[in-house]
């Protein structure tokens, strides 16, 4: 069973590596921004890592505005936030950061980083 795996997994891998040599290869002027990469994995990881923090700050954001019903909403944003926020983490890192940036700049008020977000409203 884990040889049958193994094979596929490495089919897959080599796959891979063929399409990325061959898109490489094809001589063209436009190169891969290396920084940009990082930087997304780096992003990636830090929101998978910092998911669960979108908990905190939706019910601390909630709570602020409405002071009991915001416990029950900001739980329920939170947890979705979550979800999320370690999706975009996890397609970061799958995608080895060619991933734009658009699931940050397509839901409103979803920062990069769980910080800038806001922790407590305007006054």
């Amino acid at each position: 069973m884990f040889k049958s795996l193994f094979k596929k997994v490495v089919i897959v891998c080599a796959a891979a590596a063929m399409m990325t040599t061959a898109v490489c290869a094809d001589g063209s002027s436009s190169s891969v921004d290396w920084e940009k990469n990082f930087s997304n994995i780096g992003r990636g990881l830090v929101n998978v890592v910092t998911c669960w923090m979108e908990v905190p700050r939706c019910l601390v954001y909630h709570n602020s505005q409405v002071p009991v019903l915001g416990l029950v909403v900001g739980a329920c944003q939170g947890a979705g936030f979550t979800a999320i926020r370690a999706f975009a983490g996890v397609a970061d890192i799958l995608s080895f950061g060619f991933m734009s940036d658009s699931i940050y700049t397509s839901c409103h008020g979803f920062d990069e980083w769980v910080w800038d977000e806001r922790w407590v409203p305007h006054e």
